[in-house]
């Protein structure tokens, strides 16, 4: 996982990664072992807070399209394989950069499900921050 990988540029600089997901605790727990991850994992299996920060479904052109198709083969060439879905397989992400305060500084809603800014970029935008 790319954020794993800057854990300690993002921890030089104060920021604290909090990731999302709809499955359970427990498949939470499988996910963190499996990606060695030390980040806080929020179960939201309801999907209340992709919902309160306007996170959308993709539909199948979310799922399937020729970039999300060559995104996919290039991940699984780097050595990362997919797991099961777990909740919504509609349910695009995002990235939210919130202050001290509670207040969204950035956003990036996915387009589709291979939409993800660069891990460079979000370290840019946090850093305008401090």
């Amino acid at each position: 996982m790319q954020l794993h990988r800057k854990k300690e540029q993002f921890e030089g600089l104060g920021i604290k990664i909090i990731l999302v997901g709809m499955g359970t605790p427990k498949q939470a727990e499988v996910f963190r072992k499996n990606h060695s991850l030390s980040f806080i994992i929020i179960c939201d299996p309801r999907k209340i807070l992709y919902k309160a920060y306007g996170l959308i479904e993709g539909g199948i052109a979310g799922i399937v399209s020729p970039k999300t198709i060559i995104r996919g083969l290039a991940a699984v060439g780097r050595g990362h394989m997919p797991g099961l879905p777990s909740g919504d397989i509609f349910q695009l992400s995002g990235i939210f950069i919130i202050d001290r305060n509670m207040v969204i500084r950035y956003v990036h809603y996915s387009k589709d499900m291979s939409d993800n800014p660069p891990i460079d970029e979000i370290i840019r935008q946090a850093s305008a921050l401090i």
